[in-house]
């Protein structure tokens, strides 16, 4: 297990504020966050890379705290992969094993290893100026990976990949982490890979953390307005409860919860959630008449804003639901509304 017991850490422009974290051996766990919200300065100061004022880190019950980067146990790979380029890729691999005293049959066996499993036998030669961007990442894993730490932590390891290299990638990752069963740690801003890679995350803003669980429950069950609209929930209203229903002005629309949300004062229903129905269409228990207020096209999906009652829900529809709806501004239609997609929340203010 990883753990962070609150760590705080005070630069001239910036803090990290009691920062308390558990992350299980084994698990697949993400930091995300908006652009400088501390995300990648938690990742540099669990790896030892930043001096930190109070607090502990713990890795697998040891104190790691006061120790240096390479006596942590912990590997870090960097979006720019951060590779030696006057090295070819079999000499930054072995480099980190030179470093830590592994000689001879080891070093051959270890290289190999991480050589089979990120399928980079045939770069083995090559300096890094003649790698494309997902061979240079591949390298990058290898080298942290022939050391065999606990835990790696990956700093936005696909953000500057073209989109193919991204996918290529993530995939990698994926396959690594079921196989090895180590931890992984990434930090991240993409919703896709967070969704596809991580069992569980934390969302850090301005130096803490808001909100910590399964990422299931990040995305759909937020806990406050700013998570809410950080992943990308854009229908967020001020509302009551009452009888398994949310009341948003003169519109009730009914939850998947009963009266122990009673004091509940927000409301938050992901766009995806929200759908066109036919007339004939019977199985939404929440069918909603409004008018298409607007209409914009992101390339493979759409943008819609609906008024209902005065009250503006954006949704996301795909092409099909467009011109099977013949949806366009003006237009009336019916929207459907899982109960359960309608999450209810009193937000705690400090």
């Amino acid at each position: 297990m990883l753990k962070i017991e609150n760590l705080s850490l005070e630069l001239p422009d910036f803090s990290l504020k009691n920062i308390n974290l558990e992350i299980p051996s084994g698990e697949f766990f993400a930091i995300i966050g908006p652009t400088g919200s501390g995300k990648s300065l938690l990742l540099e100061t669990i790896m030892g890379l930043m001096p930190f004022q109070s607090g502990k880190i713990y890795l697998n019950g040891k104190d790691i705290s006061l120790l240096s980067p390479e006596e942590r146990g912990l590997g870090i790979v960097y979006q720019d992969s951060a590779l030696f380029p006057h090295l070819t890729v079999k000499k930054n691999i072995g480099y980190g094993l030179k470093y830590h005293g592994i000689m001879g049959k080891e070093v051959k066996e270890r290289v190999e290893f991480v050589v089979k499993n990120l399928n980079i036998g045939h770069l083995l030669h090559r300096y890094p100026v003649n790698l494309s961007g997902g061979e240079k990442q591949r390298v990058a894993l290898a080298r942290v990976l022939v050391l065999s730490p606990r835990a790696i932590l990956l700093d936005e390891p696909l953000s500057s990949l073209d989109p193919v290299f991204q996918e290529e990638i993530r995939d990698l990752l994926k396959r690594l982490h079921q196989k090895l069963g180590i931890t992984f740690l990434i930090v991240s801003h993409n919703f896709t890979e967070v969704l596809y890679l991580a069992n569980s995350a934390a969302i850090v803003h301005n130096g803490e953390i808001v909100q910590c669980g399964f990422v299931d429950d990040i995305f759909n069950r937020p806990k406050s307005r700013f998570v809410a609209h950080f992943v990308g929930i854009k229908n967020v209203f001020p509302a009551r409860t009452a009888s398994g229903k949310v009341i948003i002005g003169d519109l009730e629309i009914y939850t998947g919860v009963s009266g122990a949300s009673l004091n509940s004062n927000f409301v938050s229903i992901r766009p995806e959630e929200i759908v066109p129905v036919g007339k004939n269409e019977k199985s939404y228990k929440n069918r909603i008449k409004g008018k298409v207020v607007k209409l914009t096209c992101h390339g493979f999906y759409y943008n819609v804003l609906v008024d209902v009652k005065g009250v503006l829900f954006e949704a996301t529809w795909s092409r099909r639901d467009i011109y099977e709806h013949a949806v366009e501004p003006g237009r009336e239609l019916t929207i459907g509304i899982r109960p359960q997609a309608v999450h209810v929340f009193k937000e705690e203010t400090k």
